[in-house]
């Protein structure tokens, strides 16, 4: 029973209304009751749509978030006028085979029948390449002839010709299919001549194959359309029952063109409009984000956040969501205003790691010849890159620091980050931390040698280098202050800085790095809070060391 007060029936498990939670205070609330399947009622907010109640109670799905996504996903679908297109809608939700199976639509209609091999998750369900889920939908007795759509949500990427959806009769015609692979992106609607095609680099996104008219069949990936035929549709429905992750040639009864792809979303229903497909797009990926689960460029709430995640091109949310609340926590510690460059290494690839957090476009890395870049940062093999920061130009003598995070413990002679002005490293900005054996070496604007000693036995985690006055300048790594010094700043560096290599030598560092920032110095708070972001930042992409 709900613990309910105010309108609304207070015994009722599927009471909707005013909720009283356990502040006594009365208004819209996170208020649940149990139903008799098992699954967690939403009670309490001001727009629980039923059709979403009955695929929650249907598929017992207890997950807060979850039920929020799916009622969200019907609102949406039902505000742009297009719920009524629909005969079945799998939102893949719940992480078991029993949840994954039911029909949003008509939960117990057109419900999803799993052969053997397939893995059920939260990020959705993934075939071996021998499987397939049966629709039991047959498109000659539930479709239109020019009137249909099939979508699917990949969020594997597979070079190999695959079919997500589809059913094959008398051989490709007449045919319903929707199938990806990456150079080249096919979907198949009644005859094979008549099929839409378009060059996708990564099979992952959310597909939509649709037809309108007898002469309008689109192809669309994410919001952006892949190909159109105008060709007279002149065939027929087909006639069987559509599976997911493999064809199903009805006339040869056989099953084939299996998919590996892991599916996160697929409908089947009536053609939709440009609009409506993009409509759709918006509340497919709304609903995948809700879930942290979705493919493309993510939406993050700050919006410089979400400068660095458009142009980096971050498609992960986990990343996204790491990169926004690193930018949150910057601006609520008063450090994001002291940052020139902030390299928060994400995405995998050089051309995101290659972005400037802070202002992207300008000071972004230039990768030399030996980088690998990964999801869990980038190493460089006898390499560099060219951050086009001077510190002479752009930072002050008495307010500087450098940052790099190493994942790795390995005793190379050479720099995390460097800028000096000749072979004497006059008017230094680096931190070596093993310049010599078992000797680090640090320099802020300066030409001393203070800071020289043994190095740390384990130099993984966050290196920060900061000057905050003339003769303040100290060196951390993690939470332990490393040396406290009085040497006087003497100059800064015309020469710009450098990752992983000295600036005017051939010594090179070949840790893995995973972050690295520059700009003005950072107080004794300040550097422990930054430390903190950061390894939060690093445990939220699981890479933290």
């Amino acid at each position: 029973m709900a613990n309910a007060n105010g309108w609304g029936d207070g015994a009722s498990n599927n009471n909707i209304g005013w909720g009283k939670g356990a502040d006594n205070a009365i208004g819209w609330g996170a208020v649940y009751s149990v139903s008799s399947a098992g699954a967690t009622d939403i009670i309490g907010t001001p727009a629980v749509d039923p059709d979403a109640q009955a695929f929650i109670t249907a598929a017992a799905i207890t997950d807060p978030t979850q039920q929020s996504a799916i009622n969200t996903l019907v609102v949406d679908l039902k505000g742009y006028s297009i719920w009524t297109k629909f005969k079945a809608i799998y939102p893949i939700v719940g992480g078991t085979a029993s949840s994954h199976a039911v029909n949003l639509k008509t939960p117990g209609t057109h419900n999803l029948t799993f052969a053997t091999g397939w893995t059920h998750s939260s990020t959705g369900m993934t075939p071996n390449g021998a499987t397939y889920a049966d629709t039991a939908l047959n498109p000659s007795s539930a479709l239109t002839l020019n009137s249909t759509h099939l979508s699917f949500y990949s969020r594997t990427n597979v070079s190999a010709v695959q079919r997500e959806i589809a059913i094959y009769q008398a051989g490709d015609n007449p045919t319903m299919a929707l199938g990806t692979s990456v150079g080249a992106e096919v979907s198949d609607h009644y005859n094979y001549n008549q099929r839409v095609s378009g060059s996708i680099a990564s099979s992952t996104g959310f597909y939509l194959a649709t037809r309108t008219t007898s002469t309008s069949h689109k192809l669309y990936k994410n919001n952006s359309t892949l190909g159109t035929n105008t060709s007279a549709n002149i065939n027929i429905l087909p006639n069987g029952n559509l599976f997911i992750g493999a064809s199903n040639n009805t006339t040869l009864g056989v099953i084939s063109s299996y998919s590996t792809k892991q599916c996160a979303f697929a409908s089947i229903g009536d053609g939709l409009t440009d609009t409506e497909a993009a409509n759709f797009y918006t509340a497919v990926q709304a609903f995948q984000t809700t879930l942290g689960r979705s493919i493309g460029t993510q939406t993050v709430s700050d919006a410089d956040a979400q400068a660095f995640v458009t142009a980096a091109n971050i498609t992960d949310q986990v990343e996204a969501n790491a990169v926004n609340n690193l930018v949150i926590g910057m601006k609520a510690d008063g450090i994001w205003a002291k940052m020139k460059a902030i390299y928060p290494i994400v995405g995998g690839v050089a051309s995101s790691h290659a972005v400037n957090l802070k202002t992207p476009g300008t000071f972004n890395l230039t990768f030399a010849t030996g980088w690998t870049h990964s999801s869990t940062g980038m190493t460089p093999t006898n390499s560099y890159a060219d951050t086009a920061l001077i510190p002479n130009s752009i930072l002050s003598l008495n307010s500087t620091h450098i940052s790099g995070y190493l994942r790795t413990n390995l005793q190379f002679a050479g720099p995390i980050i460097s800028s000096e002005n000749n072979a004497s490293y006059d008017n230094g900005l680096y931190i070596w931390p093993w310049q010599s054996t078992n000797l680090y070496s640090v320099r802020i604007n300066d030409n001393g040698s203070t800071g020289w000693g043994p190095a740390p036995a384990d130099i993984r985690g966050l290196h920060i280098a900061t000057r905050t006055a003339v003769g303040v300048k100290k060196y951390r790594l993690n939470t332990t202050q490393i040396f406290n010094s009085t040497e006087a700043s003497t100059g800064l560096n015309t020469s710009s800085i450098y990752l992983a290599k000295s600036r005017n030598n051939a010594n090179y560092n070949g840790n893995q790095i995973a972050f690295s920032s520059i700009g003005d110095g950072l107080d004794d708070t300040e550097a422990a809070n930054f430390y903190t972001l950061v390894n939060t930042y690093q445990t939220a992409l699981s890479r933290n060391v």
